[in-house]
């Protein structure tokens, strides 16, 4: 009898380690392991796992966090993650915790059924710093030969240095050189959500005669007159190209009826 009551105690003990190991190897909230596209101009992609988070911005940097999940809940899991000091020859943690919140017009998201993530990171090198990311909502149906969102066919007027005068489709990028002559680029769609699209575009370069070519993403982000100068917009525009922060524009609101 006291044979069989160890047996059943241990099958017991055995079946709750199972349980406490699954629940700290899986996130309770599934949408955590979709990726991550950074609403910000750190142009990030990020995929998260309960011992990783792999980070890619360009084939040049990749880079694969070794992490641990020490909070793991509905909205919010943090990950305790290291990294080699080469410096000070010794291993470093630092804390990353993301915050979803569902897509809405209160927080200036339009992608319904999509997602906002903040994420925080303790201690940071440099300064206090959240970013934002989105998880879009599934688009494999989204069409190929027009944008989701129409507000990527309006004009982008830059307000960065060095940008110029835009206009995309889902086949094309043209802009305005110093001399305002209208320069176009052939592109395919590669990406097509309500809150970004990515080109892969193609340019061809008369002095040179070369063609070439970059992936560029579009980003929109709320613009809040509260908290920023909106040059009279409604939406910012964040564009990145192959990995670098190089525009950012704005939807005049003379232009939104265009």
């Amino acid at each position: 009898m006291k044979k069989v009551a160890l047996i059943c105690g241990l099958i017991v003990l055995m079946t709750t380690s199972c349980s406490l190991f699954d629940r700290g190897e899986k996130f309770v909230n599934p949408v955590f392991y979709e990726k991550m596209i950074s609403a910000s101009h750190e142009n990030f992609e990020v995929q998260l796992t309960p011992t990783s988070i792999y980070m890619f911005s360009s084939e040049s940097f990749k880079y694969n966090y070794t992490c641990k999940l020490i909070n793991n809940q509905m909205d919010t899991v943090s990950l305790e993650c290291f990294k080699y000091n080469y410096k000070n020859e010794k291993e470093e943690t630092q804390v990353f915790t993301y915050t979803l919140k569902p897509c809405t017009k209160e927080n200036l998201c339009l992608d319904e059924g999509g997602w906002l993530v903040y994420e925080k990171v303790e201690p940071y090198e440099y300064f206090d710093k959240t970013l934002t990311y989105i998880i879009p909502s599934k688009s494999e149906d989204a069409p190929k030969d027009k944008f989701v969102n129409p507000l990527f066919y309006k004009k982008l007027s830059p307000i960065s240095r060095g940008s110029r005068p835009t206009f995309l489709t889902p086949t094309s990028l043209t802009y305005l050189d110093l001399y305002d002559k209208e320069v176009v680029g052939k592109c395919k769609m590669l990406e097509n959500t309500q809150m970004f699209v990515t080109l892969d575009c193609s340019f061809y370069h008369e002095e040179t005669k070369e063609t070439y070519g970059f992936v560029v993403r579009y980003v929109l982000k709320g613009c809040d007159e509260k908290k920023e100068y909106c040059f009279d917009g409604e939406w910012f525009v964040l564009e990145n190209a192959s990995g670098s922060a190089i525009g950012t524009f704005v939807i005049d609101k003379k232009d939104m009826g265009q």
